[in-house]
């Protein structure tokens, strides 16, 4: 995995040092064009460098998987912040069912579980071309003492060669991208006591469900 990182990070290394190349060059030979240069490097180094700290907070964040502070949380109201964060995008739609569920308290870091939830949305969101409108359904279900939470997307699928690898620390289908993410989620949720699986088919969409127990006070 750490080779991986290393790799992840060398790659914004590239456009920035050719970018910085290019604008001495410009200068030294007082070229015509140097404003419109200029602008253009500097978005190149800024996308690179938001590159760059988003795979070290990637990176950081994942380290930091096996802590975390327990408590009491409701996931219905941290189902519902994260969709309200995405809310605004222009092609997805959210559903979110938790008929039956007057109330769903489970036990975990509230930060890490917030983050696992969003990484979830997130790569619904992701999945679906922009020219295509996205439907993402969330369905809370109580099982006994425990939750079932299905995440699912209209989107592109995940292809059958890839589903072996998918929460698997080094691996990501998408460019730029460090794995990161989804073994990110199955670590807290299996921190949580839970169990995280998914099923997917190709140009039709993902589920992914996960599993955790109800919280339940200390004697």
């Amino acid at each position: 995995m750490a080779k991986q990182v290393a790799h992840e990070i060398k790659n914004p290394l590239t456009p920035m040092k050719l970018s910085v190349q290019h604008l001495s060059r410009a200068w030294s030979e007082k070229s015509e064009n140097f404003n419109m240069i200029i602008e253009r490097v500097t978005r190149t180094m800024i996308d690179q460098i938001d590159s760059l700290s988003r795979i070290a907070t990637e990176f950081s964040n994942f380290a930091k998987m096996p802590k975390g502070n327990f408590e009491r949380i409701d996931l219905i109201k941290l189902i519902q912040s994260n969709i309200d964060l995405y809310n605004e995008t222009a092609h997805v739609h959210f559903i979110f069912d938790s008929t039956g569920c007057e109330e769903a308290f489970v036990s975990g870091d509230r930060e890490q579980t917030l983050r696992a939830f969003g990484n979830l949305m997130k790569n619904a969101v992701q999945a679906v071309p922009e020219d295509k409108e996205g439907v993402i359904r969330i369905t809370l279900q109580k099982l006994n003492n425990k939750f079932k939470i299905e995440i699912s997307d209209n989107g592109k699928g995940i292809a059958e060669e890839f589903k072996s690898k998918i929460f698997t620390p080094n691996f990501t289908t998408k460019s730029g991208g460090t794995g990161l993410g989804l073994a990110m989620v199955k670590s807290i949720v299996e921190n949580m006591n839970g169990s995280i699986t998914f099923e997917s088919e190709a140009d039709k969409g993902t589920q992914f469900t996960i599993i955790l127990p109800q919280y339940a006070e200390e004697t």
